[in-house]
């Protein structure tokens, strides 16, 4: 009887231990279980977004919700944000990625041909139909840093918010001018490029853009807004610089 006991006792216990151990593993199935249906209600990582991508027209209208008027021949301005500051033309025939459409019909997003930078644009600019789908390439963050003028350049004729047009000042008429200059988004650096023409010998002088070989944004009686080299002025006319953010 006494073999017999010890048979059953050991038999009991490695019942128990049998059991426990299964235990252990139904839990662990359990939170396995639990941890992958978690894991399935995590949003996706987002996938990147498609834009539309659109051809600039020629002639395009002066943004009249800025108070202007008439036609852009080359193209379209480019700007730093709806109706701010110039900063290179979009040019006829380029490619324009619709990111976003303000209330007034600004578009943001990114102007190819020689440019390939992320900028604002007026509206009426583009065809009526888009040419292409593209991947989205101009972020939120972006925009908000070249909304903020230091981002574009220094040494500004007025103080931020306080003037629209340029100072006048002298510059060479043998000069070159050009209708664009960035070559990065963040606007920090640049070469003059398409040329727009010469220059009157009086101009209105905006700002200076960033830049080892830094150009001036001027606007010219005749053929508009331009970039011209910083040596071509003769005369800054006693000109206050203002380097105030906005």
């Amino acid at each position: 009887m006494r073999t017999l006991d010890r048979i059953a006792a050991v038999a009991t216990a490695a019942t128990t231990r049998t059991g426990r151990a299964l235990r252990r593993r139904g839990r662990a199935a359990t939170v396995l279980a639990l941890a992958t249906a978690l894991v399935g209600l995590l949003p996706a990582a987002a996938a990147q977004a498609n834009v539309n991508r659109y051809t600039v027209q020629p002639n395009s209208p002066k943004p009249a919700v800025c108070n202007n008027s008439g036609t852009i021949p080359p193209g379209t301005w480019m700007q730093n944000r709806p109706c701010g500051y110039w900063v290179g033309t979009a040019m006829a025939g380029s490619s324009f990625d619709v990111h976003q459409t303000n209330p007034s019909n600004y578009h943001y997003g990114r102007s190819w041909g020689n440019n390939n930078i992320c900028t604002w644009i007026p509206p009426g600019a583009l065809s009526s139909s888009p040419t292409a789908s593209v991947a989205e390439s101009c972020s939120d963050a972006t925009k908000d840093n070249i909304s903020h003028r230091r981002t574009i350049g220094y040494n500004f004729n007025a103080a931020a918010h306080a003037a629209t047009d340029g100072t006048a000042i002298t510059v060479n008429p043998a000069c070159t001018a050009y209708y664009n200059y960035y070559t990065t988004s963040t606007y920090s650096d640049g070469s003059l490029r398409d040329v727009a023409g010469h220059p009157g010998s009086t101009v209105m002088y905006r700002f200076t853009a960033n830049g080892s070989n830094p150009a001036i944004v001027v606007r010219d009686g005749v053929i508009g807004w331009v970039f011209l080299s910083r040596s071509c002025v003769t005369d800054w006319r006693g000109i206050t610089f203002y380097n105030d953010n906005d």
